[in-house]
């Protein structure tokens, strides 16, 4: 029989083989609350789930909805706005009629509309003064 001599303290290797165990109902407590954690984490990734998918389906959704004249060349769209002029030789100002009124529809009509020329060369624009005399 052989003898190993060992430069470990026997008592510290008593104090760690001596140490009284937990008891089986609080090991079982531990368990039940990373059992709670993992429920409520696997119940919110449902529920992103969810979210997410009324996300992508609203989007998908103002997707389908939009009109073909919003994707419309910009050329395509600047012949349209002539057409939309008034026969008048010379366009008076008034907000409710083309060209003024295109510029309020959205942001890509505004950009259009103002970039085009040809809407802006018969616009007649009157200033009155009541203060004013004329010669």
């Amino acid at each position: 029989m052989q003898t190993f001599n060992s430069n470990v303290d026997s008592s510290s290797v008593s104090a760690t083989t001596d140490e009284p165990r937990k008891p089986l109902d609080v090991i079982t407590g531990e368990d039940l609350g990373l059992q709670t954690v993992r429920n409520g984490v696997s119940y919110r990734r449902r529920q992103l789930g969810e979210e997410k998918a009324v996300i992508i389906q609203s989007n998908t959704a103002c997707r389908s909805l939009s009109s073909p004249i919003w994707r419309l060349p910009t050329e395509i769209l600047s012949e349209i706005f002539l057409y939309c002029l008034p026969e008048d030789e010379h366009l008076v100002y008034a907000s409710r009629q083309a060209p003024m009124l295109l510029t309020r529809i959205c942001r890509r009509w505004r950009e259009v509309a103002v970039g085009f020329p040809r809407l802006w060369c018969r616009l007649k624009v009157v200033f009155w003064y009541g203060g004013w005399r004329g010669g």
